[in-house]
C-alpha cells in the first residue's frame, strides 16, 4: 500500500511502523477469538459427554494387578 501512496505523491496516513502494529493486533486478535471460541465449544461437548466408566479410560483396560511386588517371585 505504501508503494500505491508513493506513486499517487500522497502522505501515508501513518507511519509504517504504527501501520504494522495495527495489523498485528488485529492477527492476534482474530487468532485470539477463535482460539477462545473453539475452547468453549469444546467445553460445551465434553458437558454434555456422560463420564467414562473406570474400567474404559484407558485404550487398554484396567490395569493388571500384581500379588507379588515386581522383582519377586512366589
Amino acid at each position: 500500500m505504501g508503494a500505491v501512496y508513493e506513486l499517487l505523491g500522497v502522505v501515508s496516513p501513518a507511519p509504517p511502523l504504527l501501520g504494522l502494529t495495527g495489523l498485528l493486533g488485529i492477527v492476534l486478535g482474530e487468532r485470539g477469538a477463535s482460539a477462545w471460541r473453539d475452547r468453549r465449544a469444546h467445553r460445551r461437548v465434553d458437558a454434555r459427554r456422560p463420564p467414562a466408566p473406570r474400567d474404559a479410560a484407558h485404550p487398554a483396560g484396567p490395569a493388571p494387578s500384581r500379588s507379588t511386588p515386581p522383582g519377586e517371585s512366589a
